[in-house]
């Protein structure tokens, strides 16, 4: 019996024992469930509290921004004389109560003319630009106080500036208002830069950059979260860690900032509180306090369940972050091989069209002696012979040929962009600079040495200032923050200056001009290494982060210049800086509108250069059977030679000689020879052979294959025009 009472007592101390248990559990749950809901309740309307504060503030801020600026359009509109104009301001001055203390014009320069009240303002920090016009600048006086200046660009080239006492407004308005033990209210700009703080030697400093020069030593990270949040354009409430400012011993502390946005124009500054979470919290600690000491063991079992929890949730969180992170990797391989794909489809395009144009190009000079032979054995062969029929044939068939090539080269058709016009140097560099100036900003000088003279070069003035620029700016994100110069110079060398030039980036240059035009481009920035030197003119290659650059510009650049009949080096060390050179043919005459008459005779002389000898044996039997004797040469010293030696007439050369372009050769004996006619033969027409003949620098052009007929007939037609 005993035993059994003993079984039935234990069994009822069991049941109580898991009952209270129950009830612990049930109590704890509730009193913390309670307690929590009483927290947030308590400290989210604080932060709303704060937040109205903020919103209250910016509101008014924003208005009085507005006013600012109205007021400063309004002074701008005043038209007269300077010193009625100066009377008009002082009176404004005077019956002004808007913080409003100084009024001046600053000229193109940036000097300061006509200041109603003499005043010396330095260290000037750009606040806000491009509001519709105008900017906010902050300045310092002789005695470091703070002033705005608001900034009216006026259509005379002058600037309108209007001086508001900073510090004053600050006083007035903002820093009486407290929030908490060691709350404040302080002021930024949409990049972050601080605009008013308790502390004024923080006025004018980026909030992160600014203090960790002053406090190389401290902990930013948590602070540059809350800033980025802050300058995303929204309002709202955030808790960070950070430091009292104002405290010398810079206390590490958790802080509350509500922040709301005062918008004027396109930009907008943000009004932040700041309060010590402790402020909040610890009335609030202190009832948790007296409900832990009821149910501490209830919160033990509540601290373990959450930690066990949280792991849960974060070991959740990393195996989704895994497998997000497994997706976009297999998303971008994909995108990756799509793009491979159709890289080596377009090198495939590529390579087919310029295989076409070659193929093109040799079934034209396969036609040209098939159909001069024909053309010959017709001149010969009795018309009613069977001989005559069949000459006939190969020569209807050859023509047919020659339709068909036509049509192919169409495939394979070059999107050439070089327009030639002549272009003064001198005036053209010295629009290009003025446009280099524009873009540098305040820490990097421009300096120019550029030839003077009545120097020439054909070229398209837009596409040449497009090289000349992107280098340019390239030079300015190579120097960055720091101090530097980008010199632009000009000179007229010779082709024998150039040849050490040229041996030195293993690149050869022709001697079909005598002088070049010689622009450098020099810079003190980071330079290059070697290995991203040899690399730079790649199509797509990039040194800057992503986003920030396609690595097509220098890729352009030297297409350019190569389209311009010219030649691009560069040279780097890092460290020290880069030089770009670019080199331009120079015209040998300034005559290029319009050559004089061509001379009109039975007994011309023509001389035709190819690099194919069989037609010019074909053309010299063609023209002999007309006892027209012509010349022929295949290489470009050998046409110098002839034009010296003998009155030539008309010249024909071919699209593509051995050592040369045939549109390069006429560009540079332009105008050594004004009543020569010049023709190019040429398998199609392309733009570049077009706007030769609209700038004259060739008479004309004959389209593959040729023959005497074809080659008279243009020379007539040149005569008649």
């Amino acid at each position: 019996m005993e035993k059994q009472r003993e079984g039935e007592k234990r069994r009822v101390r069991m049941l109580v024992i898991l009952l209270i248990s129950i009830f612990l559990i049930y109590l704890i749950s509730t009193a913390s469930g309670i307690w929590k809901e009483y927290q947030q309740t308590l400290i989210k309307n604080q932060k709303d509290q704060m937040l109205i504060t903020v919103q209250i503030l910016a509101e008014n801020m924003s208005i009085t921004l507005e006013e600012y600026l109205n007021n400063l359009k309004f002074l701008s509109s005043i038209s007269g004389s300077d010193s009625e104009v100066k009377d008009i301001y002082r009176s404004f001055l005077k019956t002004s109560n808007n913080f409003i203390c100084n009024i001046y014009y600053e000229d193109e320069g940036g000097n300061t003319v006509n200041m109603i009240y003499e005043q010396k303002l330095t260290d000037a920090v750009l606040l806000s630009d491009n509001i519709n016009g105008d900017s906010i600048w902050q300045y310092s006086d002789t005695s470091d106080k703070k002033y705005l200046v608001f900034k009216h660009y006026c259509k005379d080239a002058k600037t309108l500036c209007m001086v508001i006492d900073e510090e004053k407004y600050y006083r007035k308005l903002i820093s009486d208002i407290h929030i908490g033990t060691n709350g404040y209210i302080l002021v930024k700009n949409s990049k972050g830069c601080i605009v008013m703080h308790p502390d004024s030697k923080q006025w004018g400093i980026p909030v992160i950059e600014g203090r960790r020069q002053m406090y190389p030593d401290l902990d930013y990270n948590s602070l540059e979260q809350m800033v980025e949040e802050q300058c995303s354009g929204k309002s709202g409430v955030s808790e960070y860690y950070s430091y009292w400012w104002t405290d010398p011993n810079l206390p590490r502390v958790k802080k509350i900032s509500a922040y709301a946005l005062a918008g004027f124009g396109d930009d907008f500054w943000v009004i932040s509180a700041v309060i010590d979470y402790d402020d909040l919290y610890i009335p609030i600690v202190g009832g948790l306090q007296k409900i832990a000491l009821i149910f501490s063991c209830g919160l033990l079992l509540l601290v373990i369940m959450i930690i066990l929890t949280i792991k849960l949730l974060r070991d959740q969180s990393k195996a989704s972050k895994e497998i997000a992170y497994l997706r976009e990797l297999n998303t971008l391989l994909e995108e990756v091989h799509h793009g491979e794909e159709n890289i080596a489809h377009q090198q495939r395009l590529q390579i087919m069209g310029t295989m076409t144009g070659g193929i093109a190009h040799e079934f034209n000079n396969f036609l040209t002696p098939i159909m001069g032979h024909a053309e010959l054995l017709m001149m010969e062969l009795d018309p009613e012979s069977d001989e005559f029929d069949s000459a006939c044939e190969i020569y209807e068939a050859s023509e047919k040929a020659k339709d068909v090539i036509r049509q192919i080269s169409s495939l394979s058709r070059r999107n050439v962009e070089t327009v030639y016009k002549k272009i003064l140097a001198q005036k053209m560099l010295d629009r290009v600079a003025k446009m280099v100036e524009s873009v540098c900003p305040a820490n990097i000088h421009m300096e120019k040495d550029i030839c003077q003279g009545d120097e020439y070069i054909l070229g398209n003035t837009t596409q040449i200032n497009q090289v000349i620029l992107n280098i340019c700016v390239n030079a300015v994100h190579a120097i960055g923050k720091n101090e530097g110069i980008i010199r632009l110079t000009s000179s007229v060398i010779t082709y024998d200056c150039i040849k050490q030039m040229s041996s030195l980036e293993n690149k050869s240059i022709p001697d079909t001009w005598e002088r070049y035009l010689k622009i450098d481009i020099e810079d003190n920035g980071c330079g290059m290494e070697p290995e991203v030197l040899r690399k730079i003119f790649n199509p797509f290659f990039t040194t800057k982060k992503s986003g920030q650059g396609t690595g097509l510009g220098l890729s352009l650049a030297e297409q350019i210049v190569l389209s311009h009949k010219g030649y691009i080096f560069v040279k780097s060390t890092v460290g020290k800086g880069s030089v770009f050179t670019i080199l331009l043919p120079v015209l040998e005459s300034e005559s290029l509108e319009i050559q004089t008459e061509k001379r009109r005779k039975t007994d011309i002389q023509i001389l035709i250069a190819d690099d194919n000898a069989k037609i010019l044996e074909m053309l010299k039997k063609n023209f002999a059977k007309i006892n027209l004797p012509i010349q022929t040469c295949s290489l470009k010293e050998e046409i110098k030679m002839l034009l010296q030696k003998l009155a030539v007439d008309v010249l024909i050369i071919d699209e593509g000689p051995e050592d040369g372009s045939g549109v390069a050769f006429c560009m540079s004996i332009q105008g050594q020879y004004p009543d020569m006619m010049k023709f190019v033969m040429v398998d199609y027409i392309t733009r570049e052979i077009a706007e030769a003949k609209q700038n004259n620098i060739i008479d004309g052009y004959i389209v593959k294959p040729v023959s005497d007929t074809t080659i008279l007939e243009a020379i007539r037609n040149c005569q008649k025009t």
